[in-house]
């Protein structure tokens, strides 16, 4: 059976999740997510879209993204295929490395886009040390937003959300 098309229209913005296979954390060492957040802002900026939130665990991404009327899908594949590129060649694998496509949503609502941010931005509670202490991870928006630390690559757009 066909899998079902994903929805998508140049004016919508996206709650995108990507989880890695199984056996295989995305991540093995803060140097990938460093890289990982290296190639996210050379595509937000190559391709002019505006990441909105965002949190990398260890398994598995959140973006919110804006792509400005810019293919999501177009978007996702060239960073995740860098990403893959990279962690294969440095951990001397092949193959893939996300379950399957991303999923995304549509964000329409400002109370939508809100809660995304909310949801985004509190994934860290469940990794030891950050319950309560969310904005102390750093690799994840929330530290930006409150001014706990800068946006040393220019990556995340905060005044959509503020505003």
């Amino acid at each position: 059976m066909p899998r079902t098309a994903r929805k998508k229209s140049s004016e919508s913005m996206y709650h995108v999740m990507n989880r890695s296979i199984s056996e295989v954390d995305l991540f093995q060492a803060d140097e990938d997510k460093e890289y990982y957040l290296s190639l996210l802002a050379r595509y937000t900026e190559k391709f002019s879209c505006s990441i909105y939130a965002y949190c990398l665990m260890d398994n598995h991404v959140h973006l919110y993204i804006n792509p400005n009327g810019f293919d999501i899908s177009r978007f996702m594949h060239c960073l995740n295929s860098a990403y893959v590129g990279y962690f294969n060649r440095k951990y001397m694998r092949h193959g893939h490395l996300f379950q399957g496509r991303f999923a995304s949503n549509i964000i329409n609502t400002d109370v939508y886009s809100l809660s995304i941010v909310a949801y985004i931005h509190n994934n860290p509670r469940d990794i030891k040390g950050y319950s309560g202490r969310e904005e102390d991870y750093i690799y994840s928006s929330y530290g930006i937003y409150i001014g706990k630390r800068e946006d040393a690559r220019g990556i995340v757009d905060k005044d959509f959300i503020l505003d």
